[in-house]
């Protein structure tokens, strides 16, 4: 008895916490990396991240490459519990992005894009000084929104742009994640996951 008290404060506790883990391979295959333009750029190293937000029950991955002066590569997914929380998120994540973007200088253009990618699929060109400098694109699928900013390397065309994202995305919606606090109670409790 005292062990399960024990166990429900610490639950009731860590439901606020947020941590930082090393992304699973299988978790860093989801995102967009450098691996995914070396035909278009010269590749840079970056970094995978992962945050486990256990209140929400978010899992947030993200790759972001170092600085470079010719390329740059941000990609990053949210994994949500319900497909509502993710079509907000892409909502959010696009109000955000360009509102931090109105003060870089660069400028965004809708690019219309003509496949069923997503719940929500939106392809912007960033131009700088009226030259194309990269894109950004959101999309939600599902319970999962991916959010990712590149420059350096521009897709002008929406159809290019939806040959390179589809594969991407189908693996993302088919990958299947497992609530973060739901795991972090059965692995406290010494459950069984079967």
């Amino acid at each position: 008895m005292v062990r399960l008290i024990g166990t429900i404060c610490a639950a009731v506790l860590l439901a606020g916490c947020i941590e930082a883990q090393v992304p699973s391979p299988q978790e860093r295959a989801l995102l967009l990396d450098v691996s995914d333009f070396a035909e278009l750029a010269a590749p840079v190293q970056g970094r995978y991240k992962k945050q486990v937000t256990y209140a929400a029950r978010t899992v947030e991955l993200s790759f972001e490459s170092q600085a470079d002066a010719d390329f740059y590569l941000y990609s990053g997914i949210t994994l949500h519990p319900r497909p509502s929380d993710a079509l907000l998120s892409s909502y959010a994540e696009t109000f955000g992005a360009s509102v931090a973007l109105q003060g870089s200088g660069l400028e965004q253009q809708a690019l219309e894009l003509s496949a069923d990618l997503a719940t929500r699929a939106t392809l912007k060109l960033l131009t700088q000084d009226g030259e194309p400098v990269g894109n950004l694109f959101y999309a939600s699928l599902g319970n999962k929104s991916f959010f990712t900013l590149f420059t350096g390397v521009y897709f002008e065309q929406p159809g290019e742009f939806e040959q390179f994202i589809t594969a991407p995305l189908a693996a993302l919606r088919a990958y299947r994640h497992e609530d973060p606090l739901l795991a972090w109670a059965r692995d406290a409790l010494g459950l069984d996951s079967d």
